[in-house]
């Protein structure tokens, strides 16, 4: 990309990622050496001369991955995750088409937050052979590279284009989250599992009045079916979101709101809605909502499938805290701010 200002409109929110940062070690070589300094070292692996960044190269496969690292001695296929988004076949076919190179060629894998990986593929003889991971002691439990640690690099440069990448790679919030106790919330799995047991007392609140709910995943919770018409309350942790119109902040407490697939009346309810409210019990916790971006899909689709309705946010900076009762309590009341809002919107 030799012309920023050239990037083709219909870009996503990924791919326009991918060719700015291509843009900006184009521009700054030296950038894009400590870039690759930064991946090998890391990884226990010999460094190479940065020779150049190509954004959604061209490989004679169906695969395209976000941005091909050129240097002397190898190249370096860059894979991005802006939110935790990952499945099994994309490292494998990464894997696959960097064995079919005739340069020696490795996979890195670079996210915004915890992404669960399949343990078989990390120890597998192709990501033995080609998958560059950190064996060092910075964010060492997760087995891939972290954004908040390049977000850091790019700020330590002089350039002005490197300070205004640095302020994008902010808006899209892969900067550190700097809390004394949960800032590694969405990179170390202890702290994620400590995260969890604060749900305590939304569970019991829940069991109290006959509704099922269970920790899930990587720090979430599950609250099944409590409205006949509601199939499931999803409620987590995220770094990152998809919408840019919130006054909420990263990182964000997202509750999803799941419709049975054939309740249509209660589905249609939701449609359009673009609200916000504080809670009665901390008037500090500001709660948006947005419609499902997909709204307009749903009424066309049958079946009883659950369909996502709604989805609420708030700064998860205003929820959290080092006092276990005080956090719990924040997290409870958003969940029945959340529960009773749905249900005077169904």
């Amino acid at each position: 990309m030799s012309n920023i200002f050239l990037l083709p409109p219909e870009l996503n929110k990924r791919e326009r990622f991918a060719a700015s940062w291509e843009y900006l070690l184009e521009n700054i070589p030296d950038l894009g050496q400590e870039f690759v300094d930064f991946l090998t070292q890391r990884s226990g692996k010999s460094s190479s001369t940065f020779v150049k960044a190509i954004s959604h190269p061209f490989f004679a496969s169906d695969i395209q991955p976000d941005i091909l690292l050129e240097c002397q001695d190898f190249d370096i296929i860059c894979d991005h995750r802006l939110e935790s988004e990952l499945n099994k076949h994309s490292l494998d076919a990464f894997f696959l088409l960097a064995k079919s190179q005739q340069k020696p060629t490795y996979v890195v894998l670079i996210s915004n937050s915890y992404c669960l990986i399949d343990p078989e593929i990390l120890t597998g003889e192709a990501a033995k052979l080609c998958y560059l991971q950190p064996r060092d002691d910075v964010n060492a439990a997760m087995p891939y590279f972290c954004w908040q640690d390049i977000y850091a690099m790019v700020a330590q440069q002089q350039d002005r284009l490197a300070h205004e990448f640095a302020e994008y790679m902010h808006f899209m919030d892969m900067q550190p989250w700097q809390h004394s106790t949960w800032g590694e919330l969405f990179l170390n799995p202890d702290v994620a599992a400590r995260f969890s047991e604060q749900w305590a007392s939304t569970i019991a609140y829940l069991q109290e009045r006959d509704i099922t709910s269970k920790k899930s995943g990587y720090s979430a919770l599950e609250i099944i079916y409590p409205l006949p018409w509601l199939q499931l309350l999803y409620i987590y942790a995220s770094r990152s979101i998809q919408h840019n119109n919130l006054q909420s902040v990263s990182p964000y407490l997202v509750a999803t709101v799941w419709v049975k697939g054939d309740e249509k009346d209660h589905i249609r309810a939701f449609q359009g809605i673009s609200e916000r409210f504080t809670l009665s019990d901390n008037e500090e916790i500001l709660v948006e909502i947005r419609a499902s971006l997909a709204e307009g899909l749903w009424m066309m689709k049958t079946g009883s499938r659950p369909k996502l309705a709604a989805t609420y946010y708030t700064s998860l900076d205003r929820l959290v805290s080092s006092d276990k009762e005080k956090m719990q309590q924040n997290l409870l009341a958003f969940t029945k701010a959340v529960f009773k809002h749905a249900q005077g919107i169904a």
